[in-house]
């Protein structure tokens, strides 16, 4: 099957799928999801292939959702209103079920069907590695948070400005249970990122090595993972996660759509879509950015 937004290369029993969308540093557009999942579907079957390897093109890993996407799961401004409802509604004319439905109730829906698609790539039957270079913000903590190993280079920044007063990501990328709740609250409470060796630390990451290093130190560890037969690694992987599944990961999960769609029509997530539509999505940036002395 053709991909434009990813590459899939097979080198014995090591599967690499890269995300190739440099220009806009491989933000999570809802192709690239799509090309994601279908090529996940392709290497599913058989164990010819035994571990997957996911990696950025250019110079990052990935810069989160794509918010210049309006079919974007996480993009600027409040999710519109459905058709029918509207104050211009003169009181009692319309019956309540033909108001439609409201864009709160249609945006956590949404967010819902995203989570389910990142938990479908959590409970996937072959091992994925994420190789993790530049920038790993947002909604790429959802990506990394459903793969089962991370190595990340020294100079690769991890973390979540949109928690600034734009949303977050759906999963929190597992955060709250790889990390720990106060680790993920002063990342969450403060929008600032970290370096791999500073994700390390916190053991958002497993290993942090040169960035001239990583690619051939990734490869190593998938050709080494990849010598256990598939079903051991099945089963090792399902019996591993089911741990965490039992402590509440799933439940938590779905549980972002619910604060994710109230913190979409929060005055500070409204505001940003204003000035986003106004002034484009660096002026949001700028304006959401400067009272922290950033640019």
């Amino acid at each position: 099957m053709p991909h434009e937004t990813i590459e899939l290369d097979v080198d014995g029993a090591v599967a690499t799928i890269t995300l190739n969308r440099p220009d806009k540093l491989n933000a999570l557009s809802p192709q690239l999801r799509g090309e994601l999942e279908n090529a996940l579907a392709e290497l599913r079957p058989g164990d010819r292939v035994r571990v997957i390897r996911i990696r950025g093109a250019g110079r990052a890993f990935c810069s989160g959702y794509d918010m210049t996407s309006g079919a974007s799961v996480y993009n600027c401004g409040p999710p519109a209103a459905a058709p029918g409802a509207g104050p211009d509604r003169e009181a009692g004319t319309v019956a309540a079920t033909e108001l439609g439905e409201s864009g709160f109730v249609l945006d956590r829906e949404r967010l819902r069907e995203s989570i389910e698609r990142w938990l479908a790539i959590w409970n996937y039957r072959k091992p994925i590695v994420a190789q993790v270079h530049g920038l790993c913000l947002s909604g790429a903590l959802d990506l990394i948070g459903v793969c089962d190993l991370v190595y990340a280079a020294d100079d690769a920044r991890f973390g979540h400005p949109a928690a600034r007063g734009l949303g977050i990501p759906p999963t929190m990328g597992m955060l709250p249970m790889r990390i720990g709740a106060a680790r993920t609250k002063e990342l969450f409470f403060t929008g600032d990122t970290v370096d791999g060796n500073e994700a390390f630390r916190l053991g958002l990451v497993n290993a942090v090595v040169p960035a001239a290093e990583l690619d051939e130190r990734t490869a190593g560890l998938c050709r080494r993972i990849a010598r256990t037969p598939l079903d051991a690694l099945t089963l090792h992987k399902h019996v591993i996660n089911r741990w965490s599944e039992i402590a509440g990961l799933r439940l938590g999960a779905l549980e972002g759509a619910d604060f994710d769609a109230m913190f979409h029509v929060t005055p500070a997530s409204v505001e940003f879509g204003r000035i986003a539509g106004r002034d484009g999505l660096r002026g949001a940036l700028r304006w959401r950015d400067q009272p922290f002395g950033e640019p």
